[in-house]
């Protein structure tokens, strides 16, 4: 489901197209100084994906859908500017990871859903811990938030090196 829908949320951005300013190559450009900005930007959108855990998926999908049409819109932008070698050359080594990192994220945004609906139908809805319902519920969210950590964290880590390797590609420029 993940990779599906970032699929065709990545479709309907190089299709839209939409209009971003691009800015002339500075001369005076330290790359190796985008590396933490990157990072940081991508993690931000990555973690934003990540409250999906907290949102039973609402955030996750939600973000998901906005973050495949952006990075969907510069693809196509590239590929119109570029042509597809061009953009190929450019993203390639580093638009792979970080694309791979988002599905983790939104994977780890979805986990809580998909592990709630397996619960229902095995019927295991029965209380874990506790004879309150309230301490219930917290401890099952915490324990889905755990289970989904592993997940997020590996994100994180293909994200970092997504931004290692996008300047070492030569974006941004």
């Amino acid at each position: 489901m993940t990779v599906a829908l970032w699929a065709v949320t990545l479709a309907l951005g190089t299709a839209a197209q939409l209009p971003f300013d691009v800015t002339p190559q500075d001369d005076s450009y330290h790359p190796w100084d985008q590396v933490p900005i990157i990072f940081v930007n991508n993690l931000a959108v990555g973690v934003t994906i990540y409250a999906g855990v907290i949102s039973f998926g609402a955030i996750a999908v939600a973000m998901t859908i906005l973050s495949g049409i952006y990075i969907g819109s510069v693809i196509g932008l590239a590929v119109s500017a570029w042509g597809v070698a061009g953009a190929f050359e450019a993203f390639w080594p580093f638009l792979l990871l970080e694309i791979l990192g988002f599905m983790f994220f939104t994977f780890a945004g979805l986990l809580p859903v998909f592990r709630a609906r397996l619960a229902f139908r095995a019927n295991t809805a029965a209380r874990v811990r506790s004879t309150s319902r309230i301490v219930d519920i917290l401890y099952r969210t915490a324990a889905q938030i755990a289970a989904s950590l592993p997940f997020a964290i590996f994100a994180a880590v293909l994200l970092a090196v997504g931004a290692v390797l996008e300047v070492a590609g030569g974006l941004p420029r």
